[in-house]
Order: structure tokens, then sequence, then C-alpha cells
């Protein structure tokens, strides 16, 4: 009874930024809806085609890859000025993407069709981030701003997940992907509408030479924090995109229809969603550190337990659970977006740095995870993954720690 006068405390702090930035966040709620929608509907289209699991992995690592790319010179395109060409751009290229997936099984093509996806969702993900950030006032809070923005993203992912299932059980994949089209384009209205940005400090940072820029990027790429904030995103992408593209490929076989999966997909975005304003009181329990890297640890365990055959109803408290984990610990994560100094690396750079390691997650995520489901199966691949990529996040962990401690102590003896 205590989660509705919450949240109608959440409303009532957030209503002052609502009016200002609800462009940015509905653009990104559609972006991500459509994506969702999209991830959700690939991986079993491609195994009704016949393809493996480490063909299906390595496919929908293909958008994740050309996003990647993208992600910096994404960045470094953005400007108050092209924001909307781009993000139109950006919008048409990703609604291409959706009508073409279902049109063909060529294994060519795919890898084409999901290079054209991942230079649109990229650029159009990039650019809105940098532009919510950069229209932050200076009297207003960064983390309520960022949080509203946070819960649009995954409010996306949850109708998503609820219509394409519907809809692909309903309609069949290729009108499901057209609907996802529909959905993306949509995206253009609030992208073309006019944003209040904060008035232009008046001495502009003098433009510097791309090996300036090239190393001021490594610098804040070496620091521990910013470090920490990469090893964060790229693992909780490689947990979620083994969820995404092996949940439906685990359960589909055991009797749980496309509506179903596409359920679990959306219940998972909207725990995302409403867990999101709780991670405030958890962090202020423990520290940035100790809540990323418990939750983490838990996400491994709970995704352990689908590597049991459940009933569908066993399979929503393990959901809500383990997505719940996931909202702290991307709260606790994206925290340090906002704290980098622009006048060292631009928003639309530090946004790209952002993005761009959850996109190797999103690579290693399905690539790697297609490799050991083809080699042990899809029931074993639950109990093997997990827990591998957990001791590989603590490794590179204790790795960065001694290595930062060297560093102090090779400056205090100098």
């Amino acid at each position: 009874m205590l989660i509705l006068p919450y949240y109608h405390w959440r409303l009532v702090t957030i209503q002052p930024y609502v009016k200002r930035h609800a462009g940015e966040t509905l653009c990104i709620m559609l972006i991500t809806a459509s994506s969702g929608g999209s991830t959700t509907l690939l991986a079993p289209m491609l195994r009704e085609q016949g393809k493996d699991p480490l063909a299906i992995g390595a496919l929908v690592g293909v958008p994740a890859v050309m996003a990647l790319l993208i992600r910096v010179p994404g960045g470094l395109l953005y400007s108050r000025e092209r924001m909307r060409i781009l993000l139109v751009g950006a919008l048409s290229l990703s609604a291409l993407a959706y009508v073409l997936y279902p049109l063909t099984p060529n294994p060519g093509l795919l890898v084409l069709i999901g290079a054209v996806y991942g230079t649109g969702f990229s650029i159009s993900t990039t650019v809105n981030l940098a532009s919510t950030v950069d229209s932050i006032g200076p009297h207003e809070h960064r983390g309520k701003v960022m949080a509203m923005y946070a819960a649009g993203m995954s409010f996306g992912y949850a109708i998503g997940g609820f219509s394409s299932g519907s809809a692909g059980d309903a309609f069949g994949y290729r009108r499901a992907f057209v609907l996802m089209a529909l959905i993306c384009l949509l995206g253009m209205v609030p992208a073309v509408a006019p944003i209040e940005f904060p008035a232009a400090d008046e001495a502009p940072r003098p433009r510097s030479s791309a090996f300036r820029r090239a190393q001021n990027l490594g610098v804040v790429l070496m620091d521990p924090v910013v470090t920490f904030m990469v090893l964060g995103a790229f693992f909780l992408n490689v947990f979620l995109t083994q969820f995404n593209t092996f949940m439906p490929l685990t359960l589909l076989p055991l009797g749980l229809t496309l509506a179903e999966v596409g359920f679990l997909r959306g219940l998972w975005s909207l725990t995302n969603a409403f867990g999101r304003p709780f991670a405030g009181a958890v962090l202020s329990l423990m520290d940035n550190r100790r809540t990323q890297n418990l939750t983490l640890a838990l996400q491994a365990g709970l995704l352990m337990l689908f590597a049991l055959t459940l009933p569908f109803a066993l399979y929503l408290p393990i959901i809500v659970t383990a997505a719940f984990c996931r909202a702290v610990c991307y709260v606790a994560n994206t925290v340090v977006l906002a704290e980098i100094d622009p006048a060292k690396v631009s928003r639309g750079v530090a946004s790209g740095i952002l993005n761009a390691a959850s996109d190797l997650g999103n690579i290693a995520g399905p690539v790697t995870g297609g490799m050991i489901a083809q080699a042990a199966g899809l029931q074993r691949f639950w109990l093997i993954a997990p827990p591998l990529y957990l001791c590989i996040y603590f490794g590179l962990q204790l790795s960065m720690r001694k290595r930062a401690t060297s560093v102090q102590a090779a400056s205090a003896a100098v």
C-alpha cells in the first residue's frame, strides 16, 4: 500500500520537468518501443527459418556492432542545430530495417538489414540522450530529469514487448514488424518539436584538433569512475541481450506462445520503469560501487533459474526480481554521465561513451551466448553463461583496483 503514495510523491517532484522534457522522453519511449518489439520478434523468427543458436546470436549481434561503430561519430555530429535532421534521418533508417527484416531468410541480406537498423538506432539514441542532457537548465535537478528519461525508455521497451508478441501471434511476423516501423516513425513527431535549451556560455570553448579531442577522450576513459561506468554498462547489457535472445528460444519449445514470451519481455521492461524510482532508496544505503556489484550478482543468479523447466506463472517472480535488480543497477551506473565535465568532453561524446559500452555488451551477449548455447545446449547455457560473465566482471574490477593503487603509489613516489 506504500507504493501508490510513493509514486504520487515522485510524480509531484518531477512535475516541474515534465513540460520541458516531455518531447525527449516521448521520443526515446517510441524509439525503444519499436526496438524492443523488433528484438522480441527477431530471434523466434530466425528460429522458424531453421537457423541454429550460433547463427541467431550472430545475426542479433549485427545491429550492435554497427551501433558501436556509429556511437562516437554520431555524438560528434550532434549539435543543437543539427539535432532534428539527425533524428528524422535515423528514425527513417530504423523503420526501413523493420519492414525489410521479415522479407528474406538470406543471411547476407539480414546482415545488411541489421547494419541499417544499428545505424539508425545508434544515431537516434545518442542524439536524443545528448539533447536531453544538453537541455537541462542550471537550476534543474539532473537526477530527476534523467530518471524521467530512463522511465520513458523502460516504458517504451514494455510497450514493445507487450504489443509485438501479441501482434506476432495474431497477424504473423511481417505485419508485426510493420507495426514496429509505424511506432518508430511516430517518434518523428516529438523529434521535431521545439526544445528549450539553456543559454550558451558567453565564452564558447575553442575548437581543438582531432588529435587533442582523442587525447581528452583517452584521459576520460582512463578515469577509474568512468571505467567503472563502462564495465557496468557493458555487463548490464550482456545479461540483458542474453535474456532477450535466448529466453524466447528456451521457452517457446516448452510450449509457451509468442504472446506469453512477449508478456515476459514487457513485464521485464515495466518492472524496470517502476523500479528505477526506488534506486535512490537503495543508493542511500549503499554507494554506487556496492550497489552495482550486488545487483549484477543477483541478476546472474536469477538468470540461472531459466535452466529449470517451470510453469509460466513461476517465471513471473523471477522476471520481476531480476528486472528490479537491473533497474537499480542501471541508475547506479548512469549517474556518472551527468557528472562528466562538458568542458573536457562534449555531451554528445559523453553520451557516445556510455552507449558504446552498452553496444559492446549488446555484441558480446548474443554472439558469445550463441557459441555457448551451440556447444552446451539451451538449458545448460543458463548454468554456464551468467556465472562465467560475473566472474569476468569481478576479475576486471579487481584488476582495475590494483592498477589504480599502483598509479597512486607511483604518483606518491614522485
